[in-house]
């Protein structure tokens, strides 16, 4: 960052350091820190029990500042500790993922695991400020990668057709100037935020491909990322019979195809499925009611919409075949 804002954060403006652990001694950081793994098992309430009690050992107080430092898993566990510990803190979020420099950093929301269940809890706690520095890009992996702009992409195309269009220009161009990019899909993604900061209305529209995508995750014990497990679930939910085609459904497939091609052993991964699993975990999804699944879908025109479909037999047996001929045209393209 021009300003040094990444470095002062990082050495010397903050009380407390939450540290994704395999960045250790890969940054310039000094003073207390507690490193975590980056993994579901460690955004779980016991996970975040370890690091409430990390913090009362090196004697952190009301009004200290805490800086975390990682991707998706540590901003969770960061903005649910912040928000809890002492009634809150506050917090600046420096993301080292492009799934968290596009979409997560901003909003404020944790996501925490409980009992198996993905993201069963948690709250609203924005950092006073983030601190995005794409420095951190060249060292992801493509599947990384390929996982933060399947998040950018569902953004875009849930704000609308020229949102979406406006993406694959920018997409691009991307290696070359990863700024624009950015830049463009977090302002989509504020307007949900300011017209809907708590998820009551319109920014359910960006749940586009999760309730499918982190069954899956579940189902195959979480060796589906969730960035690539939410292309996989935007593909299942164009599947939908109750899904609608618009404008932008073909080029938004063929854009998602293109980014799970960047994960080598996908095929591998989907193939270790477990149907009963997936299913028990499709229907715990929170957003759901007691008698039908709340699906977002696309809707014809731009965008999507939230629909409800029943929840009995007849309607998992939809989403059960629209998942297996998604996961079947995916095999067969790795083929």
């Amino acid at each position: 960052m021009g300003d040094g804002a990444l470095d002062t954060a990082l050495s010397g403006g903050a009380d407390l350091l939450i540290v994704d652990r395999s960045l250790a001694g890969r940054l310039p950081v000094t003073g207390p820190t507690i490193l975590v793994d980056a993994s579901e098992q460690a955004k779980t309430l016991a996970g975040c029990e370890s690091v409430v009690l990390e913090m009362r050992a090196v004697g952190i107080r009301r009004g200290h500042h805490v800086v975390a430092v990682g991707g998706g898993v540590v901003q969770d566990i960061a903005t649910f500790v912040t928000d809890i510990y002492m009634r809150g803190l506050a917090w600046t979020y420096v993301p080292t993922t492009l799934m968290a420099m596009a979409d997560s950093c901003i909003g404020g929301k944790s996501s925490i695991n409980v009992g198996g269940v993905k993201n069963l809890v948690g709250g609203f706690h924005p950092p006073s400020r983030v601190i995005v520095d794409p420095a951190f890009l060249p060292t992801l992996p493509p599947a990384a990668v390929a996982a933060g702009l399947a998040e950018a992409v569902k953004i875009c195309f849930c704000r609308g057709q020229d949102s979406f269009e406006t993406y694959l220009e920018h997409y691009a161009s991307f290696e070359q100037e990863p700024e624009r990019l950015l830049f463009h899909v977090l302002d989509a993604k504020k307007w949900f935020i300011e017209i809907d900061e708590h998820d009551r209305a319109e920014r359910l529209l960006l749940n586009f491909g999760h309730t499918f995508g982190h069954a899956l995750e579940a189902a195959t014990g979480h060796r589906l990322s969730h960035g690539l497990g939410v292309a996989v679930g935007i593909l299942c939910a164009l599947r939908h019979p109750a899904a609608e085609q618009n404008p932008g459904t073909a080029a938004l497939e063929q854009h998602c195809r293109l980014l799970l091609s960047a994960a080598p052993d996908l095929d591998e991964v989907l193939d270790s499925v477990d149907e009963p699993r997936y299913e028990q975990a499709f229907r715990g999804d929170k957003k759901h009611s007691p008698s039908a699944f709340r699906l977002i879908l696309p809707v014809a025109g731009e965008g999507v919409r939230q629909v409800e479909t029943p929840s009995d037999d007849a309607g998992w047996a939809a989403v059960l075949t629209a998942t297996r001929e998604s996961l079947g045209s995916l095999r067969r393209a790795a083929a």
